[in-house]
């Protein structure tokens, strides 16, 4: 379908000769269309026209829940701090995946946006701000970005650092901020045809439950249904039939599709989280600059970290800088940011020492590490997901040795859980990220833990064979 007689419409933008098409891999997960390559989608893809005429399919949603640990302090009448860990609400997080060929659609114009967000973000001067969902970052990670936080923190005598989080990110994000911020980096008064069909669908976006498909596939195909998966005999969900007789049924709406949330999994939500922010980012930055020199400001999607320097300890500055960033989240409330005081950590860096409000030792937690200033580790969070999923693994290798009388499927186990999968699938495995980890805080002047802490790792899950 073309709007006009003339010729196709392709893409203008500068950013569209910077794709890297090697990156577009069809998934193996079933879904209401079925699996295509990336060479049968190129052409569509460049055509502006087919993208503003394309009809995307709903997304299939889940939840994924993390068990959440609090550790409460208590100060006896001698003034001893002891420490014990309950366990908090459990964190939930709902995830959304596309059909194929929306998928490829969502990537593109998220690639798009990404390259054109780069070249904004280095004019506006918060390129090094922003850290998450980076396409000109290539080769860093959450290792890097920690320790370049850790690393200008510990060049300091004092300092103060808040840490905090965005509640429900994506589910606040505003539809019309984030509307009115695309242009703006795309560098246009009025979304085209094409760019407004994409905003449209992720913004008011439809959803069936997970729950839902797998019922109806067990109630289709019965015991049959494994084995039909594993042999590819199945290549989509239900026929075109069968969606419309059941999109009454299944089918349900954003709750606040006139005004906020975006589906948290898609390609092109990422860069979205970041473009939604542009005026925010640059406030935050232009004020710690005005607070020091050497201030720092970083955020990684809904998490962020600012680090001001001091000339000397002081309560009151303390509090004043404090009060003065949740001044300026609050200005934000109506863009869906909401920032809960409970969940941020406020610190004192003294030289030595990581303090809390109450001047009392503590530690700073950040992109999955820990330091209380004189040492740096793993969260602990990380280390016990690790080693459930490991005794998930190694239990199901057991069962099968039982039922079979024969040596079990060891390999995956070793791949993905011991330092024997270092290579596993040219990414390597924990294992390997607590070692490249570790090599790199080892830089720091504080000593690293990580690598003890995983050093039993071949024991422990051997144990549970």
């Amino acid at each position: 379908m073309k709007w006009s007689n003339g010729p196709l419409q392709l893409h203008n933008l500068s950013s569209s000769s910077n794709i890297n098409w090697e990156k577009y891999r069809s998934k193996g997960y079933l879904h209401f269309d079925e699996r295509i390559h990336i060479e049968h989608m190129k052409a569509n893809l460049l055509n502006k026209d087919w993208v503003a005429s394309y009809a995307f399919l709903p997304f299939i949603h889940f939840e994924m829940n993390f068990k959440r640990f609090v550790t409460i302090k208590e100060i006896d009448e001698q003034g001893q701090v002891t420490k014990r860990k309950e366990r908090g609400e459990p964190k939930k997080r709902k995830i959304f995946y596309s059909a194929h060929k929306d998928g490829y659609i969502y990537k593109f114009y998220g690639d798009l946006l990404n390259n054109a967000y780069n070249i904004y973000a280095s004019e506006n001067e918060i390129d090094d701000n922003v850290v998450a969902y980076r396409n000109n970052k290539l080769g860093k990670n959450n290792i890097d970005f920690a320790f370049e936080v850790f690393d200008h923190l510990f060049k300091f005598e004092n300092a103060v650092v808040i840490s905090s989080d965005f509640t429900k990110y994506f589910d606040n994000i505003s539809h019309k901020t984030l509307k009115r911020n695309i242009r703006r980096v795309l560098g246009i008064k009025t979304l085209e045809r094409d760019w407004y069909q994409v905003f449209k669908n992720l913004t008011q976006f439809t959803y069936v439950n997970r729950e839902d498909i797998d019922k109806f596939l067990e109630e289709k195909y019965g015991r049959t249904l494994n084995k039909k998966i594993k042999t590819h005999q199945i290549n989509r969900i239900m026929t075109s039939s069968e969606f419309r007789k059941s999109k009454k049924k299944y089918l349900k709406p954003n709750p606040n599709s006139d005004s906020y949330g975006i589906p948290q999994g898609s390609s092109m939500s990422a860069v979205c989280s970041n473009v939604h922010l542009i005026d925010f980012d640059k406030e935050i930055s232009e004020w710690c600059k005005q607070k020091s020199a050497n201030a720092m400001y970083r955020r990684y999607c809904d998490d962020l970290i600012v680090i001001i320097p001091l000339e000397k300890q002081s309560t009151n500055e303390f509090a004043t800088i404090r009060n003065e960033l949740f001044e300026i989240i609050n200005k934000y409330k109506s863009d869906g940011l909401d920032v809960q005081q409970k969940k941020t950590e406020i610190r004192l860096w003294n030289g030595d020492n990581i303090l809390d409000e109450q001047l009392q030792p503590s530690k700073l937690d950040y992109l999955g590490f820990v330091t209380d200033g004189q040492m740096i580790q793993l969260r602990e969070k990380s280390l016990f997901n690790y080693y459930t999923r490991a005794y998930r693994k190694a239990k199901t290798v057991k069962r099968i040795e039982y039922a079979t009388e024969r040596p079990g499927p060891k390999r995956s186990l070793y791949d993905l859980y011991t330092h024997l999968g270092f290579e596993y699938k040219k990414r390597g495995n924990f294992v390997t990220y607590a070692y490249k980890a570790h090599n790199k805080m080892c830089r720091l002047p504080v000593k690293s833990l990580i690598k003890k802490q995983v050093k039993r790792h071949w024991g422990r899950i051997h144990r549970r064979l």
